[in-house]
């Protein structure tokens, strides 16, 4: 409703029974689970014969907190169509956690996360990361501007983005997201998040702007770039973006940091210019960051170079 100032937003969300998800999902079996957000899976199943991702409590029981999550991803959802962005098909209101299924929009069937590529056995080269940075861009940039008052993601990861075999992307987990009013002071909320990718400036102040996504954005360009983890690195009391900017000062310690994959198919002029985009998005101040429409039109350009 704050989004569309009190305006009806969405299209049609077409309410689905539970007993409809519990056969779309073979009575929830496990071997359909392609994700495992934090309290949540999501399955891959046929609804309406069509294709679509499911999304269910990972425990059905009572739970507030999760049930606000779910019910805010919906309306977000409702209110944001891109090609880069998930979208709402449906819900399940019959539990106390509402179920939401989502279209599957990518273009071909085998999909997985921009994580696997980046810390599996799955191989992404450097072109099709700078391709999957782009997208995801497009749908903060989106996301940021689209509406009458900015919606902010605030948990921007690589385990959030979705990506078939041809490098289409879908950006998801938008649970944390919230709208805020430009120009008001102390919009403040508890920080929400991945370790490793969190804006710094956002723990201390807990005041959400489009620079916290501009910051984890980043972040994530700098994981695409080095294939090193923030998440995992946080755990050990570590920092990509401290590490980063210490080691790249010198053309060496730049090629240490870049990932083998990258530096084979990467021209260092290209490479070096990312490094640069992705230093200012994670800039210690926010009025020094990017919107994300400068970020896009870089990364463009760098695109049809």
């Amino acid at each position: 409703m704050a989004l569309g100032k009190g305006q009806e937003v969405g299209g049609h969300l077409k309410i689905i029974s539970q007993e409809e998800i519990r056969k779309a999902t073979n009575n929830y079996d496990p071997d359909l689970i392609g994700a495992r957000p934090p309290d949540a899976n999501v399955y891959t199943a046929v609804l309406d014969d069509r294709l679509v991702f499911i999304k269910t409590p990972a425990k059905l029981d009572p739970n507030p907190e999760l049930a606000d999550l779910f019910l805010t991803e919906l309306s977000i959802l409702m209110a944001l169509h891109h090609e880069n962005l998930n979208e709402a098909y449906g819900c399940c209101l019959e539990t106390y956690i509402p179920m939401i299924v989502y279209p599957y929009k990518l273009k071909s069937k085998d999909c997985t996360v921009l994580h696997q590529y980046l810390h599996g056995d799955l191989v992404l080269k450097w072109k099709n990361r700078l391709i999957v940075v782009t997208q995801v861009a497009y749908a903060l940039s989106y996301m940021h501007n689209a509406l009458s008052k900015p919606v902010v993601h605030r948990d921007v990861k690589s385990y959030g983005i979705l990506i078939d075999s041809l490098f289409n992307v879908t950006l998801a987990n938008v649970a944390y997201s919230v709208s805020i009013t430009p120009g008001k002071n102390e919009q403040r909320f508890p920080v929400h998040g991945t370790p490793g990718y969190i804006d710094p400036e956002y723990i201390i102040t807990r005041e959400v702007t489009e620079k916290c996504d501009v910051y984890s954005f980043g972040v994530l360009m700098l994981e695409v770039l080095t294939g090193m983890n923030p998440t995992e690195m946080a755990r050990c009391g570590r920092d990509l973006v401290v590490e980063f900017v210490s080691k790249a000062e010198t053309s060496e310690g730049f090629k240490e940091m870049v990932d083998n994959d990258v530096l084979e198919g990467g021209d260092m002029i290209e490479l070096q210019r990312f490094s640069r985009l992705a230093l200012k998005c994670v800039a210690n101040k926010g009025e020094e960051c990017p919107s994300m429409i400068s970020v896009v039109e870089e990364l463009w350009e760098m695109n049809t170079r």
